[in-house]
């Protein structure tokens, strides 16, 4: 009988975020979605509306996510939440959809209000659908998880990055891979290291 890999003792964990933003610029961050998985269900969630750095709003972030001034103007800023975003995301493998984007608002986030560093490493599950869904018309978030077959309020960072976490565990599903570091070897992928440019003080767009 052959010994499992490695990564099949391991417990399967992963999370999800979105971001969603109210301009361009530093530390633009409005709302944040966390969910945490066990590769079978969701564990745990967190979301919470967050105050940016100016009340300035872009109408085109308005438009997509809905998110006024008026909304977040009695929030706390992002380094009140900094504790509870942390223990989630420290340490495990954090999935987002155009994960360059959300990488980016945290990391000026982090770096506008000289937060510590934080220690993950992050896929992105739009090449993941790329490589498994080729047929798909499209790999956006809606388009992917509805083809899927789940149902979201998209553009509501919580209900987004549930719909990221559907995905990861829909393509755990499909090939029956043990672990998401399997799952993304399988696809030619590389999880990469979070990481903080300090001193730029601006989204890396």
């Amino acid at each position: 009988m052959n010994s499992p890999l490695p990564s099949e003792n391991k417990p399967l964990k992963y999370a999800a975020l979105d971001f969603e933003t109210a301009y361009w610029g530093p530390a633009n961050a409005c709302s944040l979605g966390i969910v945490v998985s066990d590769g079978k269900e969701i564990v745990d969630e967190w979301y919470h509306l967050i105050r940016p750095m100016t009340l300035k709003f872009d109408a085109g972030c308005m438009k997509v996510n809905g998110i006024h001034p008026e909304d977040v103007a009695e929030e706390e800023p992002f380094p009140f939440f900094w504790d509870e975003i942390a223990k989630r995301l420290e340490g495990t493998i954090v999935f987002a959809h155009n994960a360059r984007f959300d990488m980016g608002v945290l990391a000026s986030a982090l770096d506008f209000y000289h937060l510590p560093d934080i220690h993950f490493r992050y896929g992105d599950t739009v090449v993941l659908s790329r490589k498994l869904w080729k047929d798909m018309e499209n790999h956006k978030l809606n388009t992917v998880a509805e083809n899927l077959g789940f149902s979201f309020n998209h553009h509501q960072a919580l209900d987004d990055a549930r719909a990221c976490e559907y995905i990861v565990r829909k393509a755990l599903e499909e090939t029956g891979l043990p672990s998401v570091e399997a799952l993304m070897k399988e696809t030619g992928q590389n999880l990469k290291r979070f990481a903080v440019k300090r001193g730029e003080r601006k989204l890396d767009t």
